[in-house]
Protein backbone atom coordinates (compact mmCIF):
# COMPACT_ATOMS: atom_id res chain seq x y z
CA UNK A 1 0.00 0.00 0.00
CA UNK A 2 2.85 2.37 0.85
CA UNK A 3 4.45 1.82 -2.57
CA UNK A 4 1.16 2.59 -4.33
CA UNK A 5 0.73 5.70 -2.22
CA UNK A 6 4.16 6.92 -3.45
CA UNK A 7 3.93 5.79 -7.11
CA UNK A 8 0.54 7.37 -7.93
CA UNK A 9 1.52 10.92 -6.85
CA UNK A 10 4.89 10.57 -8.60
CA UNK A 11 3.26 9.39 -11.83
CA UNK A 12 0.71 12.22 -11.62
CA UNK A 13 3.45 14.78 -11.05
CA UNK A 14 5.44 13.38 -13.98
CA UNK A 15 2.40 13.63 -16.30
CA UNK A 16 1.75 17.22 -15.18
CA UNK A 17 5.40 18.14 -15.90
CA UNK A 18 5.22 16.51 -19.36
CA UNK A 19 1.97 18.35 -20.12
CA UNK A 20 3.43 21.66 -18.97
CA UNK A 21 6.57 21.16 -21.08
CA UNK A 22 4.46 20.24 -24.13
CA UNK A 23 2.24 23.28 -23.61
CA UNK A 24 5.26 25.56 -23.21
CA UNK A 25 7.07 24.16 -26.26
CA UNK A 26 3.89 24.30 -28.36
CA UNK A 27 2.55 27.59 -26.99
CA UNK A 28 2.76 29.48 -30.31
CA UNK A 29 1.19 26.65 -32.29
CA UNK A 30 -1.61 26.19 -29.77
CA UNK A 31 -2.24 29.94 -29.75
CA UNK A 32 -2.32 29.98 -33.57
CA UNK A 33 -4.86 27.16 -33.65
CA UNK A 34 -7.00 29.10 -31.18
CA UNK A 35 -6.83 32.20 -33.38
CA UNK A 36 -7.77 30.08 -36.41
CA UNK A 37 -10.82 28.79 -34.57
CA UNK A 38 -11.77 32.37 -33.72
CA UNK A 39 -11.34 33.48 -37.34
CA UNK A 40 -8.48 35.86 -36.49
CA UNK A 41 -6.37 35.16 -39.56
CA UNK A 42 -3.71 37.86 -39.08
CA UNK A 43 -3.11 36.79 -35.48
CA UNK A 44 -2.94 33.13 -36.55
CA UNK A 45 -0.30 34.02 -39.17
CA UNK A 46 1.72 35.87 -36.54
CA UNK A 47 1.51 32.97 -34.07
CA UNK A 48 2.39 30.30 -36.66
CA UNK A 49 5.33 32.47 -37.77
CA UNK A 50 6.54 32.61 -34.17
CA UNK A 51 6.07 28.85 -33.94
CA UNK A 52 8.40 28.12 -36.88
CA UNK A 53 10.96 30.59 -35.58
CA UNK A 54 10.91 28.88 -32.19
CA UNK A 55 11.02 25.42 -33.79
CA UNK A 56 12.31 25.41 -37.40
CA UNK A 57 11.19 21.77 -37.77
CA UNK A 58 7.57 22.42 -36.84
CA UNK A 59 6.02 20.88 -39.98
CA UNK A 60 2.47 21.46 -38.77
CA UNK A 61 2.98 25.21 -38.31
CA UNK A 62 4.69 25.52 -41.70
CA UNK A 63 1.87 23.67 -43.44
CA UNK A 64 -0.84 25.71 -41.74
CA UNK A 65 0.91 28.92 -42.76
CA UNK A 66 1.07 27.68 -46.35
CA UNK A 67 -2.62 26.80 -46.30
CA UNK A 68 -3.57 30.23 -44.96
CA UNK A 69 -1.58 32.03 -47.66
CA UNK A 70 -2.94 29.65 -50.32
CA UNK A 71 -6.52 30.34 -49.22
CA UNK A 72 -5.75 34.08 -49.27
CA UNK A 73 -4.44 33.58 -52.82
CA UNK A 74 -1.15 35.09 -51.67
CA UNK A 75 0.68 32.57 -53.81
CA UNK A 76 4.14 34.11 -53.54
CA UNK A 77 4.18 33.79 -49.76
CA UNK A 78 2.56 30.35 -49.98
CA UNK A 79 5.28 29.19 -52.39
CA UNK A 80 8.00 30.45 -50.05
CA UNK A 81 6.52 28.59 -47.07
CA UNK A 82 5.98 25.33 -48.96
CA UNK A 83 9.51 25.40 -50.36
CA UNK A 84 10.91 25.88 -46.85
CA UNK A 85 8.73 23.03 -45.57
CA UNK A 86 9.80 20.68 -48.38
CA UNK A 87 13.43 21.65 -47.77
CA UNK A 88 12.99 20.13 -44.31
CA UNK A 89 10.55 17.31 -45.13
CA UNK A 90 10.84 16.35 -48.79
CA UNK A 91 8.17 13.65 -48.43
CA UNK A 92 5.62 15.76 -46.58
CA UNK A 93 2.27 14.09 -47.41
CA UNK A 94 0.45 17.32 -48.38
CA UNK A 95 2.99 20.04 -49.20
CA UNK A 96 3.96 18.66 -52.62
CA UNK A 97 0.38 18.81 -53.82
CA UNK A 98 -0.19 22.22 -52.24
CA UNK A 99 2.91 23.67 -53.91
CA UNK A 100 1.75 22.16 -57.19
CA UNK A 101 -1.59 23.91 -56.78
CA UNK A 102 0.19 27.21 -56.14
CA UNK A 103 2.18 26.79 -59.37
CA UNK A 104 -1.01 25.84 -61.22
CA UNK A 105 -2.70 29.05 -60.11
CA UNK A 106 0.39 31.04 -61.12
CA UNK A 107 0.20 29.44 -64.58
CA UNK A 108 3.56 27.67 -64.07
CA UNK A 109 2.28 24.35 -65.33
CA UNK A 110 5.63 22.58 -65.75
CA UNK A 111 6.54 23.25 -62.13
CA UNK A 112 3.06 22.20 -61.03
CA UNK A 113 3.39 18.86 -62.82
CA UNK A 114 6.71 18.15 -61.10
CA UNK A 115 5.08 18.64 -57.70
CA UNK A 116 2.04 16.56 -58.63
CA UNK A 117 4.32 13.72 -59.73
CA UNK A 118 6.07 13.89 -56.36
CA UNK A 119 2.73 13.95 -54.55
CA UNK A 120 1.67 10.82 -56.47
CA UNK A 121 4.96 9.07 -55.62
CA UNK A 122 4.03 9.54 -51.96
CA UNK A 123 0.35 8.68 -52.44
CA UNK A 124 -0.66 7.12 -55.77
CA UNK A 125 -4.32 7.76 -54.88
CA UNK A 126 -4.00 11.49 -54.39
CA UNK A 127 -7.25 12.48 -56.10
CA UNK A 128 -6.48 16.21 -56.02
CA UNK A 129 -3.15 15.78 -57.80
CA UNK A 130 -4.72 13.54 -60.45
CA UNK A 131 -7.56 15.98 -61.00
CA UNK A 132 -5.24 18.97 -61.31
CA UNK A 133 -3.05 17.12 -63.81
CA UNK A 134 -6.16 16.54 -65.90
CA UNK A 135 -6.97 20.25 -65.62
CA UNK A 136 -3.50 21.24 -66.85
CA UNK A 137 -3.63 18.78 -69.75
CA UNK A 138 -7.05 20.17 -70.69
CA UNK A 139 -5.91 23.79 -70.50
CA UNK A 140 -2.87 23.06 -72.67
CA UNK A 141 -4.85 21.17 -75.32
CA UNK A 142 -3.52 17.71 -74.45
CA UNK A 143 -6.99 16.20 -74.44
CA UNK A 144 -6.13 12.49 -74.58
CA UNK A 145 -3.78 12.89 -71.61
CA UNK A 146 -6.48 14.86 -69.80
CA UNK A 147 -8.96 12.02 -70.29
CA UNK A 148 -6.41 9.50 -68.97
CA UNK A 149 -5.77 11.62 -65.87
CA UNK A 150 -9.51 12.04 -65.28
CA UNK A 151 -10.05 8.31 -65.73
CA UNK A 152 -7.36 7.56 -63.15
CA UNK A 153 -9.15 9.91 -60.76
CA UNK A 154 -12.46 8.13 -61.29
CA UNK A 155 -10.78 4.80 -60.58
CA UNK A 156 -9.85 6.19 -57.16
CA UNK A 157 -13.06 8.14 -56.57
CA UNK A 158 -15.87 7.01 -58.95
CA UNK A 159 -18.25 9.81 -57.95
CA UNK A 160 -15.80 12.71 -58.24
CA UNK A 161 -18.27 15.33 -59.43
CA UNK A 162 -15.97 17.92 -60.99
CA UNK A 163 -14.21 15.17 -62.88
CA UNK A 164 -17.41 13.99 -64.52
CA UNK A 165 -18.21 17.51 -65.71
CA UNK A 166 -14.67 18.13 -66.96
CA UNK A 167 -14.71 14.92 -68.99
CA UNK A 168 -17.71 16.38 -70.80
CA UNK A 169 -15.81 19.63 -71.37
CA UNK A 170 -12.86 17.71 -72.88
CA UNK A 171 -15.12 15.73 -75.20
CA UNK A 172 -16.78 19.00 -76.24
CA UNK A 173 -13.41 20.52 -77.08
CA UNK A 174 -12.59 17.40 -79.10
CA UNK A 175 -15.84 17.77 -81.04
CA UNK A 176 -17.22 14.50 -79.64
CA UNK A 177 -20.68 15.82 -78.81
CA UNK A 178 -22.37 12.49 -78.06
CA UNK A 179 -19.70 11.47 -75.53
CA UNK A 180 -19.85 14.96 -74.02
CA UNK A 181 -23.61 14.68 -73.57
CA UNK A 182 -23.20 11.27 -71.89
CA UNK A 183 -20.62 12.70 -69.49
CA UNK A 184 -22.83 15.70 -68.65
CA UNK A 185 -25.81 13.39 -68.08
CA UNK A 186 -23.74 11.24 -65.73
CA UNK A 187 -22.71 14.40 -63.89
CA UNK A 188 -26.33 15.56 -63.54
CA UNK A 189 -27.41 12.11 -62.35
CA UNK A 190 -24.76 12.21 -59.63
CA UNK A 191 -25.52 15.78 -58.54
CA UNK A 192 -29.33 15.65 -58.87
CA UNK A 193 -30.75 16.69 -55.50
CA UNK A 194 -34.42 16.16 -56.27
CA UNK A 195 -36.66 13.86 -54.24
CA UNK A 196 -36.01 10.94 -56.58
CA UNK A 197 -32.27 11.18 -55.88
CA UNK A 198 -32.35 12.48 -52.31
CA UNK A 199 -29.25 10.47 -51.31
CA UNK A 200 -27.11 12.73 -53.54
CA UNK A 201 -27.95 15.62 -51.22
CA UNK A 202 -26.43 13.80 -48.28
CA UNK A 203 -22.99 13.52 -49.86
Amino acid sequence: MKIKAIIIPLASAFLVIVLLLYTFNSRYTLTAVLYQAMGSQDKAIDAFTRAVKADPENAYAYHQLGLIFKDMRDFNRAEHIYRELLGLFVDHPFANYDLGYVYRELGQYDKAMVQYDKALEIDAQNVNALYDMGYIYRETGRFQEALKAYQRTLEVEPTHRYELWDIGVVYDKMGMKKKAEEAYKHYHDITDCSLRRLMNCLD
